[in-house]
């Protein structure tokens, strides 16, 4: 049922005019339904500013790569130490003599080298020769120490 446009009057089917205001009433038009009309999405990129890289100095790069071999030669000597002081223990004053020498050389080695990868990570290189340096020298100081430990060990077997 359709109604009258001006005075809301229920109208009678096929009427031309509003039987209460007399206003023409238009004729409804009749159209096929719209068919769904695809639309591609619409790709807006995103632009982000590059992250800075800061630029590191050859100095820097010089302290991380010398602060990785002291902490490689610091691990390496205090790993060398371990096995020569374990295999002097059964020998009398041989395994607290060797593990007092592998530790003298490789303590500062292993300190040195991770000081040399601090100093090159505050200069700004963050590399993974500075982090090797640092995680390596820690390690063989912790070996050394334990180098140390084992050699009290062996002079207290004397």
């Amino acid at each position: 049922m359709s109604f009258c446009s001006n005075c809301g009057n229920p109208l009678e089917e096929n009427a031309k005019f509003c039987s209460k205001c007399g206003s023409s009433v238009a004729a409804p038009v009749e159209s096929a339904p719209a068919e769904p009309v695809y639309s591609a999405p619409v790709y807006t990129p995103i632009y982000s500013t590059p992250a800075v890289i800061p630029e590191v100095s050859g100095k820097a790069k010089a302290m991380g790569f010398i602060g990785m071999g002291l902490g490689i030669g610091g691990l390496f000597i205090s790993i060398l130490g371990i096995i020569y002081t374990l295999l002097g223990m059964g020998f009398e004053g041989l395994g607290f003599g060797f593990s007092i020498a592998f530790s003298l050389f490789s303590m500062p080695m292993s300190i040195v080298g991770r000081i040399l990868s601090g100093k090159s990570m505050e200069g700004g290189n963050f590399s993974g020769a500075c982090k090797a340096g640092s995680g390596l020298g820690l390690a063989g100081l912790i070996i050394s120490c334990v180098m140390l430990f084992l050699g009290f060990i062996s002079l207290a077997m004397i």
